[in-house]
């Protein structure tokens, strides 16, 4: 399979966002001592890079959406490094929050962005496999970026993550001068752009991945303490059950790569939900045994990275002049559905006092999300073939 040097540009900035996304969370409390915080308000530090995902949208939108995609993309990049950098520099609560806003910012522009340079550099029917190989970096960061930062935050110091981080968004810089091309944007009046969201269909496309986006954080967002309160696995073990679920979202993150040019988007998407609601609801049932734990949360961590660059693809496909709009609020489904299934999740399991239940809402988004794409799916194949006069 070839791997064009653009899609390896945008991998590198898709593993630096995951890295910098999810690095934290090991360090947490190292860091929480070491800036003299509690750890909820170290939670904060999660929280103000989610903020900045949603500032950076907004961002693009009201100012770059009619600049060329190389330069936002490489002001982005920027953006990374400086955010990474003054966060291994921070000295006090305020500036950890500034940096993490900061960090956060490139993150929707980055994925929103990259998607639509896929689609416009990729051969004839292709798009889905190029944006599936530049979600690979993120994947990439969950399997080795995110355990190799904690192993250098304990060992030396959690500043070490960020720096780590920064150093690649230097090479970032440099690969997507030298590897992407210049990508202008034909600037339209506003009220074209947004033609297609007076329609019904991109809302459905955005409505279902906000469903199952959340219905998969509701449940995994609560793996430590599933392992811990239901599963009573030994803290040592996490470690290694993290770095089975970062495999699991790395390989299966690479097997619908090549199956793009054989089934629909709108079909793989079905599938790879349909692998999640099974997982999350087993896992209700099977949490209590050590191994089927591990492997139910692996199967959702696979299904959810599966569908992941089909996803992305579907998200933009046939939005024509709105392409950047559309992938921007792709962005905002994503990442606003998690913190909602994240709290419908806490707040299952305030009600029943056990962790597991969070895969009760896990289970029912996740399955609305599937009949959804699933509907979707057949729905298309009609279509396709009334114009063929099937």
């Amino acid at each position: 399979m070839a791997f064009d040097k653009h899609i390896a540009a945008l991998a590198i900035g898709t593993f630096c966002l995951g890295a910098a996304e999810l690095g934290i969370v090991p360090v947490l409390a190292d860091i929480a001592r070491d800036l003299h915080v509690t750890i909820p308000q170290a939670g904060l530090y999660v929280s103000a890079y989610a903020a900045g995902v949603c500032g950076g949208i907004i961002g693009l939108l009201l100012f770059g959406r009619d600049a060329n995609i190389k330069i936002n993309l490489l002001i982005a990049a920027c953006l990374i490094l400086c955010g990474n950098l003054g966060a291994s520099f921070a000295q006090s609560d305020i500036e950890m929050l500034g940096a993490r806003f900061v960090s956060g910012m490139p993150h929707g522009i980055f994925f929103a962005l990259g998607a639509v340079a896929c689609e416009r550099l990729a051969d004839p029917g292709k798009a889905s496999r190029d944006v599936t190989l530049m979600v690979l970096g993120q994947t990439s960061a969950n399997f080795l970026g995110v355990p190799l930062g904690a192993w250098l935050g304990f060992a030396f110091s959690w500043r070490f993550i960020f720096i780590g981080i920064a150093s690649l968004a230097v090479v970032l810089i440099f690969a997507l001068c030298f590897w992407l091309p210049s990508l202008p944007v034909k600037k339209q009046p506003l009220p074209r752009e947004i033609e297609p969201l007076k329609h019904a269909w991109p809302w459905i496309i955005l409505g279902g991945v906000a469903l199952g986006s959340g219905g998969f954080y509701a449940y995994y967002s609560y793996a430590d303490p599933i392992m811990e309160t239901i599963t009573h696995l030994p803290a040592e073990e996490m470690t290694l059950v993290m770095i089975v679920a970062g495999g699991a979202m790395f390989f299966g993150n690479l097997a619908s790569a090549p199956l793009t040019k054989r089934f629909s988007d709108e079909a793989l998407v079905a599938f790879g939900q349909a692998l999640i609601v099974i997982a999350t609801l087993c896992a209700l049932f099977f949490s209590a045994n050590k191994y089927p734990a591990v492997f139910f949360l692996a199967l959702a961590a696979f299904g959810y990275y599966f569908l992941a660059g089909p996803m992305q693809a579907l998200i933009i496909q046939g939005t024509k002049d709105a392409k950047i709009i559309i992938a921007a609020l792709g962005q905002v489904a994503y990442n606003g559905a998690n913190a909602i299934g994240a709290w419908l999740g806490g707040e299952a399991i305030k009600v029943s006092d056990s962790s597991i239940s969070c895969a009760i809402p896990a289970g029912v988004l996740g399955f609305a999300s599937a009949v959804l794409f699933v509907s979707i799916f057949f729905y298309s194949r009609k279509r396709a073939n009334q114009r063929t006069g099937r």
